[in-house]
């Protein structure tokens, strides 16, 4: 069946005036290769920061920008407005020092579009212009179309909410003083030209007057048709009664599900949606007590501290996009240089965030921070800029883990009995739709997110699978299992918990966060659990006795890995794209 769904095409436009008008920043966010976060739709700041004082503006509409990228698309089972709802509460939190600054303005507009549906925040100034039917609608604004309500000035209080349809186009900008002086010729030109024409008109603009500063997102929305791509079947791999089942060294491969990519479906409409309309927020946003002193306090440790707010700002001032338009007047960059620019700036801001909270003992907050950051600059086309970035995330989570480097050797064939559990598993996750499962002594273990059943003599004549926890619960979000008489369950938040004979036995926070990548495995004689990070190429050893982290092994290899095992004598197997095999002892 044919999908039709509604999809913005978004072009950026920077045009730099004179330094009165401030920093000025557009950041756009398109996740719809990515199935889960796909019905969040799109993702849009506009910013203007203006500072009296002799620091680095363009931190403020990075962070921003950085901290609602991270929170929209945290949780894909919200609706596209609660996930915006839950992205004004955070950024308040976070970033209320600058509000209270006498010496620093903001203006920043924040939009989502997804679906059919648009939802919108702001500060200070910013203009949002619907065009459809031949005529414009300044959707913050229009007393006669809209119910409006006061707009706090400091915060983001209050979401605008209404209806898209096929055929709107859309212009959100900055109103600076002389956008203002030719917005009548900027609307018309907008309701009347198609985007070219109205690139050239505001090059023409910039030309007349050269102080001209200009930052907007001009938006075309069109009905897009697709054809549903049915979801690929994992392979099958049939175990023979009168055979064995080698893994041949690309079955790695059969571990993992390409899943189809297709947007979400919205059914066309017989008439056309209502205008936007102004709709008070289900939450309330307040200020917090000193809210300077809060933020300051969290990254100041980095500082000497004799350093005050101002160097505060200096310090945390340093963006990658500075250089690049201080050259050119008028910039037009593609989605994919935008995307790779925001990624850097925002691995840049994640890392300084995460030597504060290093600072402060607080080591899973930083992990976080920075497995956030590789994940985002993995989604972006690699270039310098982000292997250099890579590495500096790389250089802190080893210097946190004072990770010991380990060159693996290659090796030709996977041993036996690796190979045979391999395939084992394999088939059996197909069969039972496990999150995570393990084999001990003929008895196969498989973890689901209402519990751990057993299924005795797999590989024999396999019995019916049976509940295997008792009165024990399992964590919140669990993702790894591995088995040697007791049960380890490690969640994606990195609590370690253990259980025996179906009961739960202890619980504890390891610090190490796993991610899809990771496998979790261990040996009935081994003192360890094995915690193998494909992506990263990391091998954590977390102790038995004490469940906490104990050794954090860096593989040194360029290779990019597609699976992991671990044999009875504890080395790991490691197979990468190529379907080469590599060993760490």
């Amino acid at each position: 069946m044919e999908k039709i769904f509604l999809k913005p095409t978004q072009t950026e436009i920077l045009v730099k005036g004179s330094q009165k008008e401030g920093h000025l920043d557009i950041f756009s966010y398109d996740y719809n290769s990515d199935e889960n976060k796909r019905k969040l739709g799109n993702l849009y700041i506009v910013g203007n920061v203006q500072q009296d004082i002799d620091a680095d503006a363009t931190y403020v509409t990075n962070l921003v920008a950085s901290l609602a990228k991270r929170e929209y698309y945290s949780n894909p089972d919200l609706s596209p407005k609660e996930a915006f709802s839950a992205t004004l509460k955070k950024i308040n939190d976070v970033v209320d020092e600058f509000f209270v600054n006498k010496g620093v303005k903001i203006n920043i507009g924040i939009f989502a579009l997804a679906g059919e549906n648009i939802n919108i925040s702001k500060i200070g100034k910013f203009k949002i212009l619907l065009a459809r039917d031949n005529k414009t609608v300044d959707i913050l604004n229009n007393i006669d179309l809209f119910t409006k309500e006061k707009v706090e000035e400091k915060e983001f209080s209050h979401i605008v909410s209404g209806r898209i349809a096929h055929g709107d186009k859309i212009l959100a900008f900055y109103p600076s003083r002389l956008v203002a002086v030719k917005e009548k010729v900027i609307k018309e030109s907008f309701l009347r030209m198609n985007t070219e024409q109205f690139l050239e008109k505001i090059n023409a603009i910039k030309k007349d007057k050269t102080g001209f500063a200009y930052a907007a997102l001009y938006i075309n929305l069109n009905r897009v048709r697709e054809p549903a791509v049915p979801m690929p079947k994992l392979p099958v791999v049939e175990k023979r009664p009168d055979a064995k089942i080698d893994l041949p060294l690309n079955s790695s491969h059969l571990e993992q599900v390409v899943a189809a990519q297709h947007p979400s479906q919205y059914r066309e409409r017989d008439a056309e949606p209502e205008l936007p309309r102004i709709i008070r927020s289900e939450f309330s946003l307040g200020k917090k007590d000193n809210p300077f002193d809060i933020v300051l306090g969290k990254i100041k440790m980095i500082l000497p501290k004799r350093q005050n707010k101002m160097v505060f700002f200096v310090s945390l001032g340093v963006v990658v996009l500075v250089g690049a338009w201080a050259t050119k007047a008028f910039i037009f960059v593609s989605p994919n240089q935008r995307q790779t620019t925001n990624a850097v700036r925002e691995v840049g801001d994640n890392v300084k965030l995460a030597k504060a909270k290093i600072s402060q003992n607080d080591f899973l907050g930083a992990r976080k921070l920075l497995l956030s950051s590789i994940i985002s600059i993995n989604s972006v086309v690699s270039s310098k800029k982000t292997e250099d970035a890579k590495g500096e995330i790389f250089k802190l989570l080893d210097n946190l883990d004072q990770a010991v480097e380990s060159s693996p050797t290659l090796t030709e064939t996977l041993p036996k009995s690796v190979s045979d559990k391999a395939s084992l598993l394999v088939v059996q996750k197909e069969k039972t739709g496990a999150i995570s499962l393990d084999i001990y002594e003929d008895n196969l273990y498989f973890l689901t997110v209402d519990g751990i059943s057993k299924i005795a003599d797999v590989s024999g004549k396999p019995k019916d699978a049976v509940g295997w926890l008792k009165g024990g619960t399992l964590p919140p979000e669990p993702l790894l299992i591995a088995v040697d008489g007791n049960i380890y369950v490690l969640n994606k938040s990195g609590l370690l918990t253990t259980y025996y004979k179906g009961e739960k036995k202890n619980e504890i926070n390891t610090l190490v966060l796993p991610d899809d990548s990771s496998v979790l495995a261990t040996t009935k004689d081994s003192q360890y659990l094995y915690l193998i990070n494909k992506n990263m190429g990391r091998i954590y050893l977390i102790s038995k006795a004490t469940e906490v982290l104990f050794k954090t092994i860096k593989v040194s290899s360029q290779e990019a890995f597609t699976a992991a095992y671990l044999d009875q004598d504890e080395v790991v197997y490691l197979v990468s794209k190529d379907s080469k095999i590599w060993k760490v002892q």
